[in-house]
């Protein structure tokens, strides 16, 4: 974001991480900003952090991305208070939580380097196949995500067959559910549970992509699934243009109608169907559906979205 913005803005950024210091509070106050955008939201902590900005900066107009929304049922009311000029959500779900509480929202997807992961040629498949250690004649069947059961990832144990082979590149750095780990690779997947600074090349090697994630939530009613609710992971998979089976998780639904090598499922069994009608030969033309999230298409709409806060008169 920062990236694209900076070409026609100016940007200050700032790590949360930093926050205690007085340096960064004066930092906020030096620039003076227009718009003071809170990245990692929407939680009860997020909300009140650019509350506090906002009284730094108080010509400032707010913006926060509900990406990763976790909010306990109980401490909701209190957004109605403390809530930003805007607030840029992802989902269906997410919309109408904070509508209730009169928040000011707009369907607003995340971005895709649509340069660094594109289409591979056989060539290049079969090459990363061979840097990575996989079978160049199996069918691959990726997921890239955290290793917990709350992304119900355990479906990946019933895929692993004799002529296919899956592939799962997981973070141990986020946690680790270690029973899970161990049954995925007692069934035979292949898992990569370190950094990969070129995982585009993983993309490369695969011939599909499977997002299992189901859209679940605890007592508090906060989601059990780990993930931003436009998974970055599905964009990224369908810039390469592979085929991909996902859930209707999140905003996904929103963002994309099915079809072209795009298949929603709803269960396990979905999931088996719907592998079986890639393996007989799926056209993929997902890297066209998605262009539209390219960051420069994206960063284009945020900045028109500025534009409407900052010359807004205080009128909707």
């Amino acid at each position: 974001v920062a990236k694209h913005l900076g070409k026609n803005n100016q940007v200050l950024t700032l790590d949360l991480k930093r926050i205690h210091r007085f340096s960064f509070w004066q930092q906020i106050r030096a620039f003076s900003p227009d718009i003071i955008h809170y990245i990692p939201g929407p939680s009860i902590k997020s909300f009140m952090i650019l509350r506090l900005a906002s009284l730094f900066c108080k010509s400032s107009k707010t913006v926060m991305f509900a990406t990763h929304p976790d909010i306990p049922l109980f401490l909701r009311e209190i957004i109605r208070f403390i809530q930003p000029d805007i607030l840029l959500v992802q989902s269906y779900q997410t919309d109408q939580i904070l509508k209730r509480l009169r928040c000011k929202t707009a369907f607003f997807p995340l971005g895709v380097d649509i340069e660094k992961f594109e289409p591979a040629s056989h060539e290049v498949k079969q090459d990363f196949r061979i840097k990575y250690g996989i079978d160049i004649n199996k069918f691959v069947l990726l997921h890239i995500g955290s290793i917990k059961s709350g992304r119900n990832v355990q479906v990946l144990n019933n895929l692993q067959k004799n002529d296919c082979q899956v592939l799962l590149v997981g973070s141990i750095s986020v946690g680790v559910d270690t029973k899970l780990l161990e049954e995925l690779r007692d069934s035979g997947c292949i898992i990569i549970d370190r950094y990969l600074e070129t995982i585009e090349e993983i993309y490369a090697l695969s011939d599909c992509y499977l997002f299992p994630t189901l859209n679940t939530y605890d007592y508090l009613g906060r989601s059990t699934a780990k993930s931003i609710e436009i998974p970055l992971t599905v964009l990224e998979a369908m810039a390469c243009n592979l085929p991909v089976i996902t859930t209707n998780f999140g905003g996904l639904p929103r963002l994309f109608q099915e079809g072209s090598g795009l298949i929603f499922v709803n269960n396990e069994d979905d999931v088996y169907q719907a592998l079986e009608q890639v393996r007989k030969g799926v056209t993929a033309n997902t890297r066209d559906m998605v262009l539209g999230c390219s960051w420069e298409v994206v960063v284009k709409r945020l900045e028109s979205i500025y534009d409407g806060l900052v010359n807004s008169k205080g009128t909707d």
